[in-house]
């Protein structure tokens, strides 16, 4: 607990996506696809407290820092005193002791990066879990740190407040369900409100009640930057096509998920991406060439006009000679880190092709409508029996694939159906087929360009086209 209580307000300068009302349903993968804007909440919530004289603490996130040097600045020089808060994937006695050093240097990194933002030294800090304030492992790294005060555990009367309630302008997601969106949204409708009803009477920063004078940064010991795992001297190449239809409003997260991925791949593959604009009627194609043309290992395809996901695919794979080669969708509703273990079930399967299974036992589904998931479910089972297979999964985008036993398959099925046709096909010729669970999520921006009740009648049509035969 700290010392003597005040009358303290305390801002938590998190990221809107972090809100507790997005918990369980916003995965922590799309954070760095967002835009956390921090400074729009930061002049928001100073404009909302205008009519009273407030030097509040701001606890920043340890893995924000890093995008906010000069908005830090700008809090400094409103009177406002900057703490650091952290957070670990689980309090830092569960963590193993490797992740746990790993740990407190990143969280000591941001403190030597907020100090050499500000120019002012940081006094205090903040765990995510209560039980750190009492683990010995917390109070050595503060101590080492020179860090006057914890905040983990406030006083009774102080506030907290959430910058990001008073900003109102954050990117609008689709594919959470309704009441997630109004929990969320109905805080920052009523967020200026209720910051100005604690400003009245919370007044002061942390460092103030505790009667801490504010200092020049402390000349701090370096930490060294966690070490990236090395390009592999001989990496094979491995080509991942991006198949789009009128996506322009998550390109730029794309971008950055797809940058990420080849850093994360580096040392197992040498990553290139096709892009398919797939007739896009948007500034989809426009957008893919101002932020992947001329790029090294980046190729641009489009077709004059929309023939479908699979024909989208097949265009990637034909575009391309590297022997491994994957596609992804475009909304980034699987997880492109899994193509790490893709990859490892390919060579260690012998595999033609490995499709992502949110249908495997160990696989699973997120905000994904459950009238959707019951006739997905039930058209994947009829074609596990009609071939004999064990296969869970029919229709999903996400795979990777030998290319030399797919790429010049023949296709009767261009659209969404074509995934199941290709299945179909390597099993009909002999050729190899694994799972690997994944977990399905709804996708956060744009539409579904799916036509659901078009897509049951055609799958119905390859059905029996399969039961007769048909299709080898």
């Amino acid at each position: 607990m700290i010392g003597a209580p005040g009358k303290a307000l305390a801002i938590d300068a998190s990221a809107w996506f972090h809100d507790p009302a997005l918990r369980g349903h916003l995965s922590p993968r799309h954070w760095r696809r967002l835009q956390p804007r921090l400074a729009e909440a930061a002049r928001a919530t100073w404009s909302a407290c205008r009519p009273h004289v407030v030097s509040a603490t701001w606890f920043v996130p340890s893995e924000l820092v890093a995008l906010a040097p000069d908005w830090l600045r700008e809090l400094v020089a409103a009177g406002h005193e900057v703490a650091l808060a952290v957070s670990a994937s689980a309090p830092l006695a569960a963590l193993p002791a490797g992740e746990r050093e790993r740990t407190l240097a990143a969280w000591s990194r941001a403190l030597r990066a907020v100090e050499a933002a500000t120019g002012i030294a940081v006094q205090g800090c903040r765990s995510a879990f209560a039980q750190d304030a009492d683990d010995p492992a917390w109070q050595r790294w503060r101590r080492a740190e020179s860090l006057v005060y914890d905040g983990t555990r406030l006083p009774p009367d102080a506030a907290v407040f959430a910058a990001w309630r008073c900003d109102g302008g954050a990117q609008r997601l689709v594919g959470l369900p309704p009441a997630v969106f109004a929990a969320h949204y109905d805080r920052i409708a009523d967020g200026a409100v209720a910051l100005q009803q604690l400003a009245a009477m919370h007044r002061v920063s942390l460092a103030t009640t505790l009667a801490i004078a504010s200092m020049p940064a402390l000349r701090r010991a370096p930490v060294a930057d966690e070490p990236q795992a090395a390009p592999h001297p001989q990496a094979p190449r491995f080509a991942i096509v991006v198949p789009l239809k009128d996506e322009e409003s998550g390109i730029e997260s794309l971008a950055l998920e797809l940058a990420a991925l080849a850093r994360d791949l580096a040392d197992a593959a040498a990553c290139e991406f096709v892009f398919v604009d797939d007739g896009s009627r948007d500034r989809t194609w426009a957008l893919l060439q101002q932020h992947f043309a001329g790029r090294p290992g980046c190729t641009l395809v489009q077709h004059p006009h929309n023939l479908g996901v699979a024909a989208a695919i097949r265009t990637g794979l034909r575009a391309t000679d590297a022997p491994l080669c994957a596609s992804i969708d475009g909304d980034l509703s699987y997880d492109p880190t899994e193509l790490r273990a893709m990859l490892h079930l390919a060579h260690a399967e012998r595999a033609d092709v490995v499709t992502a299974s949110p249908y495997h036992p160990r696989g699973g589904v997120k905000n994904v409508p459950n009238w959707r998931l019951f006739l997905s479910r039930t058209l994947s089972a009829v074609y596990r029996v009609l071939l004999r297979s064990p296969l869970r999964t029919w229709t999903a985008c996400f795979r990777v694939y030998r290319r030399e036993a797919v790429a010049e398959l023949p296709q009767s099925h261009p659209g969404f159906l074509g995934t199941a046709e290709l299945l179909v096909r390597v099993l009909r010729r002999g050729g190899r087929v694994v799972e690997h669970p994944c977990v399905l999520e709804a996708r956060l921006f744009g539409f579904s360009k799916m036509k659901v009740l078009r897509t049951i009648r055609q799958h119905l049509g390859l059905l029996w086209q399969v039961l007769w035969r048909r299709i080898t």
